[in-house]
């Protein structure tokens, strides 16, 4: 099984209004995701979130607190099914402008409609729509 965090960034806009990070892969896929990430050996599932925020984003993050609101899902790798587990946070940024890493190629701060329209992954659509609930 493959361990992996996907991390919901949020801010306030100057009229106090609810935004969220989106960003736009480049690579094997194109698309618009939440923070995605691997859990590496040597860290726990926050540990992983703190570094793939930071590492895709360079944002100063306030707090990441997790969410209890996980997923699964499946897919072909080598002609192998790979399981994945997917536990998910949320982190409260104080900043609006973003450093991508190579791995995206634009990103968007948007209200909940838009995202619920652009984001790619069922998935990470049902993580903000529970995410809008419990704020």
């Amino acid at each position: 099984m493959i361990n992996k965090i996907c991390c919901l960034v949020y801010s306030l806009n100057n009229n106090k209004e609810l935004n969220f990070l989106i960003l736009h892969r480049n690579n094997w896929w194109n698309g618009w995701e939440f923070i995605r990430g691997d859990i590496n050996n040597e860290e726990d599932a926050f540990k992983a979130a703190l570094r793939a925020v930071n590492e895709q984003t360079g944002l100063n993050i306030e707090k990441v607190n997790p969410i209890s609101f996980n997923y699964s899902y499946e897919y072909l790798k080598e002609l192998n099914a790979k399981k994945t587990e997917v536990s998910c946070f949320a982190a409260k940024s104080l900043d609006f402008e973003v450093n991508l890493s190579n791995e995206h190629n634009f990103y968007k701060w948007v209200d909940y409609e838009t995202a619920m329209k652009l984001l790619d992954f069922d998935e990470q659509k049902k993580l903000l729509e529970f995410f809008k609930k419990i704020i």
